[in-house]
């Protein structure tokens, strides 16, 4: 069997198709899936290097959202049966990749797939909407009538954090960073409140959303990223390079209201003691968005299965019925074959408006 593996050193960035890979076999509560799709995304190596800091290991599986058919089950397990359609993600810690033939999941990680979604949206969708739930309602807890400003509405996981966060009744502000984005957000259905196009000028985000808001500021801050220092030479120090526009943390914090949340995916932020002044004056809080912490964490299992807070349902399973109802759309930019995924890889960061899917 084949999968996709990132090779150890993580910072070589250097992706293999491995050809000996053995066929799994299922422990008490697991399942093997022979996957159909999966989401290509690059691995978050500044996590797993913190991961694997004590046992470093020689490569680091590749694809996480999947969607598949159940082929083997191993004792105990309940929920699903040989020939179910599955979708769901693999933990970080996994030997198996998404982006490979078979994988060897526990049966609580996934849920089944209805047979109106195809194993695409499936697989495209699922990700971004466990990343979204955490953001929106388990760290934000965003209500009706709450301001959201989400930083990058355009790509993949910002979308779905604008269809959520406006169906719950919140009012969305986003920032486009090309035309190609401004004008895949002018389509968004329901619309957003405002769209802040931060190409050329990133310094206009605080007074348009002042603006916006009345001089309050935003409930909520979702943010793709910050960027910390203004110094050409500091940002030489640290590698801060990005090729699209990314706002400085500054920018970020006085978009902010009263007790406003400020929720980050910036691994390595440093808040200086005049940040964190203007937090305290506000009430407001951080948020660090690691979606792989409920994977990770088995003990909080029941937390992502009921991360809704006034409905019983599971995470997994609520976002599965609202990509099949459409009330959550994903947007597939590309799909390539498992040997073309290889390739493909090293070019994602240049793709911003939808989601690339390896099918099997």
């Amino acid at each position: 069997m084949k999968g996709i593996y990132i090779l150890s050193p993580l910072n070589q960035q250097k992706f293999i198709l491995d050809q000996e890979i053995e066929k799994p076999t299922p422990d008490k509560y697991e399942i093997v899936v022979h996957i159909k799709s999966c989401a290509l995304v690059c691995p978050n190596c500044k996590a797993l290097n913190e991961l694997y800091k004590k046992n470093p290991r020689e490569k680091y599986i590749v694809g996480h959202d999947i969607a598949g058919v159940v082929v083997d089950l191993g004792e105990g397990v309940s929920n699903v049966h040989v020939g179910d359609s599955v979708v769901g993600i693999i933990p970080v810690d996994s030997y198996y990749p998404g982006c490979g033939e078979f994988c060897c999941v526990s049966e609580y990680d996934v849920v089944k797939k209805p047979e109106r979604l195809s194993f695409e949206d499936a697989a495209a969708g699922i990700g971004d909407c466990v990343k979204a739930y955490t953001a929106l309602f388990y760290q934000a807890r965003v209500c009706s009538g709450d301001t959201v400003l989400v930083i990058d509405g355009a790509t993949p996981f910002g979308h779905v954090v604008i269809q959520l966060a406006t169906q719950w009744g919140a009012k969305v502000i986003t920032t486009a960073s090309s035309q190609d984005e401004q004008m895949f957000l002018e389509k968004v259905n329901p619309p957003v409140a405002q769209i802040i196009d931060i190409e050329k000028r990133s310094n206009i985000l605080v007074s348009s959303v002042m603006e916006e808001t009345g001089g309050v500021g935003v409930d909520v801050v979702i943010d793709n990223g910050v960027r910390m220092f203004t110094q050409d030479e500091d940002k030489r120090e640290i590698e801060e390079k990005r090729k699209y526009p990314v706002l400085h943390k500054h920018d970020v914090i006085s978009c902010l209201g009263m007790s406003g949340k400020w929720i980050t995916s910036q691994s390595d932020l440093q808040l200086d003691p005049p940040d964190s002044q203007q937090l305290f004056l506000r009430g407001a809080s951080v948020n660090f968005l690691f979606e792989n912490v409920w994977t990770l964490s088995y003990a909080q299992h029941g937390r992502y299965q009921r991360i809704l807070l006034y409905r019983n349902l599971y995470i997994l399973q609520d976002a599965i019925n609202k990509l099949e109802r459409g009330i959550v759309k994903t947007k597939i930019s590309k799909t390539v074959s498992l040997e073309e995924a290889v390739k493909t890889l090293p070019e994602l960061e240049n793709i911003r408006i939808g989601k690339t899917v390896v099918n099997m």
